[in-house]
């Protein structure tokens, strides 16, 4: 084996576990904001705008992004595939050089995958033999451009024997941007449609990696024992810094938290809670959510960041993923009409106007539970043309206008036993009212109610939580009440005068004990590392008593 397959079979072996089990969350990123249809219509619409089948490509390949490892290895085989057409038989690592800046563009989740793929495409041009027919280059260049756009540029330097080449490409995409997509800007016509998810915007990572694919073919270092190894290094500290820079920050933590959320790993979502400490409102609702859907909830929502309702379910910000958690909350809390609401708004928040097949999927499965059975059809016929969503759809239409088969699907039999069948209007300032009404119409929804008295120990909105909490007496008994509820209601009961031998029976023992504990230690010192790392550092009298965040 020669040395350029060694270091291909190498680096496609990192990319392959980089993004398995490294960054699974960007594939499914990626996956969750667009919809490849298996359908003629859906290929000429893209054919009929310059770069169009590079888009095509693209869509196609990371509709397999659904499945992490089949969208690692896409990756990994994209990535190597743009090293091993990059000729440059003198140096391999000049030759891998474009694959690792792609690697490390990719960080920004607004790269979208036709990028690679283009550049992919346009290397394997540059393997066509047109050398007995010079004169064809002028109607290889504008095919190649309608195909794959922006980076026709490197096949056309890579090939280039005059600069009439050149102008024929620059001619072209002049005529293209003024008569054929005149409704286009410039830089869409010049630096690539769907290249980059925020339209009027394109990082000079495009343009670095674009022109190394150009660079490295005519790099020339002597082959040495020290400057192979010297070239190891420069890749391998360009790799692991760009990564770091690229990758390492908050944006990829909410990512994380809807990746893990989409997917119901709630133990994993609470792990990565645990060693990040997330404050905000987004990844509140994720962390919430994973705590109710595994029975945690009020033994342990004080142990992370809250921020009031919006820590619950957080509010609609016109970004890509702000209400991810937000939805999969209502639909497990039985709110199906927020299902909705919150699944179109984020399919309209797509910046690149792209369908998505997980919003798809939850609106059609709304509609049904709300029997529109003929606006469930219009997105289920969507879901049948596309691979990944095709088998759900098939049988969530094999269930359409039969009630009988809706209540056998394990799934939605859940959701109905929880819903509130006549209508309930949604209001986050009055969040646990609204989640009171839906638990007292459906009392098996022990999941409501929770959310409801933790939103009002999260506003130390004590009188409302006192006021509540014999709903969860009168269905659940006394024997095993949580602790957070115990100290919040002996809080309670000590602002109200009780005196400790008067409070309820529910009240352990320890509680009382550990409450004496804190009462003592409090106006001892205010400032003791007790409060902050210690026994009571997780306690609802410390929430309630020293944090500021509403």
């Amino acid at each position: 084996m020669d040395k350029k397959r060694i270091i291909a079979a190498v680096f496609a072996v990192l990319a392959f576990c980089f993004w398995a089990f490294m960054r699974p969350e960007w594939l499914s990123y990626h996956e969750q904001y667009q919809m490849f249809l298996f359908s003629f219509d859906y290929l000429k619409e893209h054919l009929l705008l310059p770069g169009g089948f590079a888009v095509w490509t693209a869509e196609f390949l990371v509709q397999f992004f659904y499945n992490t490892f089949s969208g690692a290895a896409v990756v990994a085989g994209v990535l190597t595939g743009i090293f091993l057409l990059l000729k440059n038989n003198e140096n391999q690592f000049a030759a891998l050089l474009p694959s690792v800046l792609i690697w490390v563009y990719s960080g920004d989740e607004s790269m979208m995958f036709t990028f690679p793929v283009a550049v992919l495409l346009s290397l394997a041009a540059t393997k066509i033999n047109t050398d007995k027919i010079p004169w064809i280059q002028f109607l290889i260049i504008p095919l190649i451009y309608w195909l794959i756009g922006y980076c026709v540029w490197i096949y056309v330097l890579l090939r280039a024997r005059n600069v009439f080449k050149i102008l024929t490409l620059v001619f072209f995409q002049f005529f293209v941007a003024y008569v054929t997509t005149r409704n286009y800007p410039l830089i869409d016509i010049f630096c690539g449609i769907d290249y980059y998810r925020l339209r009027m915007e394109i990082p000079v990572w495009q343009h670095l990696t674009a022109v190394s694919c150009v660079l490295a073919a005519f790099v020339k270092i002597p082959e040495k024992k020290w400057l192979f190894y010297t070239q190891c290094a420069a890749i391998l500290s360009v790799l692991v810094f760009g990564v770091i820079k690229k990758y390492d920050n908050l944006r990829y933590d909410y990512i994380k938290v809807d990746y893990f959320s989409r997917f119901g790993k709630w133990e994993s979502l609470l792990k990565f809670a645990e060693k990040n400490n997330l404050k905000s409102d987004f990844a509140s609702t994720g962390i919430n959510l994973a705590l109710a859907m595994t029975n945690q909830m009020p033994d342990r929502v004080f142990e992370f960041s809250q921020s009031g309702n919006n820590g619950l379910i957080s509010q609609f910000d016109y970004t890509c993923f702000s209400c991810g958690p937000t939805a999969e909350a209502c639909y497990y809390l039985g709110l199906n009409n927020s299902v909705l609401r919150y699944n179109f708004d984020m399919q309209s928040g797509i910046l690149n106007c792209k369908n998505s097949g997980r919003f798809f999927k939850r609106i059609a499965g709304a509609y049904i539970l709300n029997r529109r059975y003929d606006v469930a059809q219009r997105y289920l016929n969507k879901l049948k043309k596309t691979l990944f969503y095709r088998s759900w759809a098939l049988q969530a239409e094999d269930c359409l206008y039969d009630e009988e088969k809706i209540r056998q699907n394990p799934e939605w039999a859940g959701i109905l036993s929880q819903r509130f069948e006549n209508g309930l209007n949604f209001s986050n300032s009055d969040l646990d009212k609204m989640l009171i009404c839906l638990f007292e119409n459906r009392p098996i929804n022990r999941m409501a109610l929770n959310y409801a008295l933790c939103s009002t120990l999260i506003n130390r909105n004590l009188g409302a939580f006192v006021k509540y909490f014999p709903l969860y007496t009168k269905h659940f008994g006394t024997a095993e009440i949580p602790e957070i509820y115990q100290q919040a209601f002996l809080y309670a009961c000590f602002q109200g005068g009780y005196a400790f031998e008067n409070m309820p029976k529910f009240i352990s023992e320890k509680v009382k004990d550990d409450f004496r504990e804190f009462d003592r230690a409090y106006l001892i010192n205010p400032k003791s590392k007790v409060f902050t790392t210690g026994k009571f550092s997780k306690s609802f009298w410390k929430y309630c008593l020293f944090d500021t965040r509403q």
